[in-house]
């Protein structure tokens, strides 16, 4: 069984992802640390439950085009899964959904008030991380932002007067999910120093991934 979950990787490639995996978890799990015990608890709630991590190894493996060593790819990584985590914190009280990752979810436990603040404070470590990596990757991330509200708003007014069913829905998990993908994808590619045509394709395929991605999510729920 591989270790990242993607079979057939090269065994070099595949032990140094699997070594900047331990280093992104490790950061992704001090970094929420703080002075407040609930803050602590409620934000260990869904790190701690798991997940697939797919957000930070693209961002690894999009590094290998580049120079993977370089800093700001093991910050960026975790700054792309802390999004992804506060949005599930705020998914969760707007679908009122009781579980997550087989868990409670944190607005069943605590609340919605303590859930919406939690991922607040999510995206707040977030950006204490993302500082550090430069005015593009400040920019990236909020033109990112943008996308996920926009697409969260999106699916809840509901399809619009001449769009079809099928392109709303594109449209809603491309900005949804798509979005971080595609920037997890490009933190890499960028940080790394890989070429700007790269840096665009990787981007691209981010995106293609993240909407493949979705579709196959939602069809486990029909």
């Amino acid at each position: 069984m591989p270790r990242l979950g993607v079979p057939n990787l090269d065994p070099n490639l595949e032990e140094s992802l699997f070594a900047d995996m331990q280093k992104v978890e490790a950061l992704l799990r001090s970094h929420i640390e703080g002075e407040y015990p609930l803050v602590i608890e409620t934000s260990r709630h869904l790190v701690e439950a798991g997940g697939k991590r797919l957000r930070p190894l693209l961002t690894l493996i999009a590094a290998q085009f580049g120079d993977p060593t370089k800093f700001g790819i093991i910050e960026s990584a975790v700054v792309c899964e802390l999004t992804h985590l506060a949005t599930l914190y705020h998914d969760d009280v707007m679908d009122e959904a009781p579980l997550r990752r087989g868990v409670e979810s944190a607005n069943n436990r605590w609340g919605n008030s303590v859930a919406i603040l939690t991922g607040d404070y999510l995206f707040a470590k977030a950006s204490q991380l993302l500082a550090d990596l430069g005015p593009e990757a400040v920019r990236l991330q909020a033109k990112t932002f943008e996308r996920l509200v926009i697409g969260q708003i999106n699916e809840t007014q509901g399809k619009t007067a001449g769009l079809s069913m099928i392109d709303h829905y594109l449209q809603v998990v491309s900005d949804k999910t798509g979005s971080l993908i595609a920037t997890s994808a490009r933190f890499g590619a960028l940080l790394s120093g890989a070429e700007p045509k790269v840096v665009d394709v990787l981007t691209k395929f981010g995106e293609k991934v993240g909407i493949a991605f979705q579709i196959a999510d939602d069809l486990l729920d029909v």
